[in-house]
């Protein structure tokens, strides 16, 4: 969905609730009853999605699932579904995020991409590849930047995320620039994401993981030459349920795309 549309949705929930989603002023950062309901609506919608894994399941046959956090699904894994089915023998691919603070190997989950290695139990994991990182932002901010220099981001905007803790300070003090700056903090690295597509401020980002974004014009690196090195990725699946044959085939694709990817676009 669009961001207007992601909008458009909000504001009728708000209205139906009778109740404001985000603080005033503050679009960020939801309230008490958004917080609920989510919490609330999430704990149904896992068990709805677990028992249509169950009954889709197989180890050769029918839905692959494969879970990442919400940004990586939304802007890499999800966009490159139609590529994965073909490079897992023409299997049907199910994407699904995870947060943080989900248990998702409590779930039916075939295969999982995450910022660690540390997987469950019974789970086999092998390294698909690791995160380059620069500074991005629409591209009309992104070309101010360029012209203002490197020098001057100290009066910028920055957009973070707690799940991404330290990851613009340490590209801050590789470009040379001081840490007092004025950020936007968010729960979530997605919703950061989104605050950069709607002009809201900068934000460190992987360059794989925004590589679309970046060939569609929809956000632009002002200094495409300060880059420093993020989170290394790991590819795991659960031998109980995935065919190593199929899993073994989607990480040799992951691979070769993580790589593809994490070059710059030209545009």
């Amino acid at each position: 969905m669009t961001p207007g549309a992601v909008s458009k949705q909000l504001g009728s929930l708000e209205e139906e609730l009778e109740a404001p989603l985000f603080h005033d002023g503050h679009r960020l950062r939801p309230t008490p009853v958004a917080i609920e309901l989510a919490q609330t609506l999430g704990v149904a919608l896992h068990l709805l999605r677990e028992g249509w894994d169950k009954a889709t399941h197989g180890l050769d046959t029918g839905v692959v699932t494969i879970t990442g956090n919400a940004s990586l699904c939304m802007h890499w894994l999800v966009p490159r579904v139609l590529a994965m089915q073909a490079a897992a023998g023409g299997r049907a691919i199910r994407v699904t995020s995870l947060h943080t603070s989900d248990t998702w190997w409590q779930s039916t989950v075939d295969i999982a991409i995450l910022r660690h290695r540390r997987v469950p139990v019974g789970w086999e994991s092998q390294t698909i590849g690791t995160e380059r990182l620069t500074l991005l932002g629409s591209p009309e901010r992104a070309r101010r930047a360029a012209e203002r220099g490197i020098a001057a981001l100290g009066g910028e905007t920055f957009l973070a995320a707690e799940t991404r803790h330290g990851d613009l300070d340490r590209w801050l003090a590789a470009a040379g620039v001081g840490a007092d700056t004025e950020r936007r903090d968010s729960v979530h690295f997605y919703v950061a994401i989104e605050a950069a597509l709607e002009d809201m401020g900068m934000v460190v980002a992987p360059i794989a993981l925004c590589h679309d974004l970046i060939a569609q014009k929809r956000l632009a690196a002002p200094f495409p030459a300060c880059t420093i090195r993020g989170a290394g990725l790991a590819g795991a699946y659960n031998r109980a349920i995935c065919s190593p044959r199929t899993a073994e085939s989607l990480f040799r694709w992951m691979k070769r795309e993580m790589r593809r990817c994490s070059i710059l676009p030209a545009v």
